[in-house]
């Protein structure tokens, strides 16, 4: 019997776990968990230009054991997976099986879950965001500096995205990392009229990242070799498994890999957790007072459709519409880059939305090269060697701008378990209506026509199969306040079901809480890791005191 058992090892699983082994409590964390850590000693500590120069064995990490799979999975959302990463969705389509034409996620099986290929970009939520979502702004604060001191944080605070960290202890932050060449030239260019383009709602300043810039820990600096996609060198790149090796030397914590969870049952003690030996097929069975549910927005849904057999039960799902655009940055075209640098973003771009509301669209700039070149050659309309020679020319200049628009609940946009005979399966559909359409292109075209004016030409834009963003949430919404209902909001009673209480506990669960994005009521735009992980901490904060409470009423 454990005090708390959490499913997943993603940010959310992770960070909740962190939180409650501090409290002494006996914790335990359960997931398939499988991992690669091959890579991390195959690849040397060098520049990515001297590996291409030098390194005899690279086609062993830059291709993997099969390169005709790697680049077939570029077809599909997580295209960016390098071999390092694959091991993120290993069997994802035979353990989560999952059925629809309008809708392509990941579900991770990895240990650290998406955060495995997480690209760090962090942002602490503004309060009208956090409002739409459900969670009070004033209770998450605290937790967001929490989960700050854990992951490493560096970045600028006085750029024109200083006011949207707002939610955050700015003295956390550590200095950024230098910009490479060709961000440079577009900061520089944007700060030439910076008021002017703050007044139109457009903001850019240097990617906040989860990436240190000096030693924390076990933790290195990055050391600016471009080689952050392809191994965990120096461990500079925040990932989840770091935070749960930590905690592994905890006497009163219990990492569980190798299992998946079918469903779970309440009894007079707690929770009963079903699961299935992955290797084996075995069954077991594991006893927790508090069950806390981290498994991400879709499988956490999922566990809980299962378990209550809520076979038909259509669930909403949301999810970023993600957009990709290829540019060229005329002032970089012909011009040398700095060797030097990172792989993450390195600009982030705010566009207030069309409508003129308090929503944003976002936009994270890329300097493509150590992702190899030859990966666009598909997108290209040349043959093979034209290609190449095009890309060879404005390699330095080539800009990839990823942008990520906010969602909201839509009875087009849903997700259901279906029962057959051999087993249950989700079935999805994300449609947009022709209104959500126009919004989308109407705000892409803002920023396309803001992006020619910093002289970054678009060349195209790949619009992926929805799911692409790697971004779910809102399945297990938080319910509205009932009237007439308790005003604390750890006490209101569910009145709906497959919703959650404000303290996270499921409705009609007594001792079942939703840890991750399943939560949320809202997409905002911006990136969702570091609320996911200080929103963790608050709901098992909440668990622990709902157990000291039952600990005191037994006495």
């Amino acid at each position: 019997m454990f005090d708390i058992l959490i499913i997943g090892s993603g940010p959310s699983g992770s960070h909740a776990a962190q939180q409650a082994v501090t409290s002494g409590r006996k914790v335990a964390l359960l997931d398939i968990g499988y991992s690669d850590r091959r890579f991390d000693e195959m690849v040397p500590a060098k520049p990515f230009s001297e590996i291409r120069r030098s390194d005899e064995n690279q086609r062993k990490y830059f291709l993997g054991d099969d390169p005709a799979e790697s680049l077939r999975c570029q077809d599909r959302a997580g295209a960016h997976l390098t071999p390092a990463r694959q091991h993120m969705i290993r069997n994802q389509d035979r353990l989560f099986p999952l059925l629809s034409d309008t809708f392509a996620p990941l579900q991770s099986t990895g240990l650290g879950g998406l955060g495995i290929s997480w690209g760090a970009n962090c942002f602490a939520l503004e309060d009208f965001e956090l409002d739409r979502i459900g969670i009070p702004a004033s209770e998450l604060r605290p937790y967001y500096d929490d989960a700050a001191r854990e992951v490493g944080l560096s970045g600028r605070t006085d750029d024109s995205l200083a006011p949207l960290i707002a939610n955050l202890d700015r003295s956390l932050i550590q200095p950024p990392l230098p910009l490479d060449s060709n961000a440079e030239t577009i900061l520089r260019r944007y700060d030439r009229s910076r008021a002017r383009y703050e007044s139109r709602g457009f903001y850019m300043g240097q990617s906040l990242l989860a990436m240190l810039s000096k030693p924390q820990h076990d933790r290195l600096a990055n050391a600016q070799t471009d080689m952050d996609f392809w191994a965990d060198v120096g461990r500079s790149v925040y990932r989840p498994r770091f935070t749960l090796e930590r905690l592994g030397g905890a006497s009163n914590f219990t990492h569980l890999t190798g299992f998946l969870v079918s469903r779970f049952r309440e009894d007079r003690d707690g929770v009963i957790v079903e699961c299935q030996n992955v290797q084996t097929g075995a069954g077991t069975l594991f006893s927790t007072r508090k069950l806390l549910l981290a498994a991400g927005a879709i499988n956490s849904a999922r566990l809980a459709l299962e378990s209550l057999h809520a076979y038909g039960q259509r669930l909403p799902i949301l999810c970023n519409p993600n957009h990709w655009i290829a540019a060229i940055n005329l002032s970089m075209l012909g011009k040398p880059a700095r060797d030097r640098r990172h792989s993450l973003s390195q600009l982030t771009i705010l566009i207030k939305a069309e409508h003129g509301g308090p929503d944003y669209v976002l936009a994270q700039v890329y300097s493509y090269r150590s992702l190899l070149m030859f990966r666009l050659l598909k997108d290209l309309p040349l043959p093979v060697r034209p290609g190449l020679l095009f890309l060879r020319l404005i390699a330095t200049a080539f800009t990839c701008v990823n942008v990520h628009f906010p969602d909201w609940p839509s009875p087009d946009r849903w997700i259901q378990l279906n029962e057959s005979g051999s087993g249950s399966a989700l079935q999805a559909s994300c449609l947009f209506s022709d209104t959500e359409r126009e919004w989308l292109h109407a705000n892409e075209k803002r920023l396309l026509r803001s992006l020619v004016r910093l002289r970054c030409i678009p060349l195209q834009v790949a619009k992926p199969i929805h799911g692409a963003s790697i971004h779910y949430a809102g399945t297990l919404p938080y319910a509205p306040h009932v009237p007439g209902a308790p005003d604390t909001p750890h006490t209101d009673e569910d009145r709906r079901p497959f919703t959650t209480s404000a303290g996270g506990r499921l409705a009609g669960t007594a001792n079942v809480y939703v840890a991750d994005g399943s939560t949320w009521r809202y997409m905002p735009a911006k990136g969702l890791t570091l609320t996911l992980m200080a929103n963790a901490r608050r709901v098992a904060n909440q668990a622990l005191r709902d157990l000291a409470a039952e600990d005191e009423r037994a006495l």
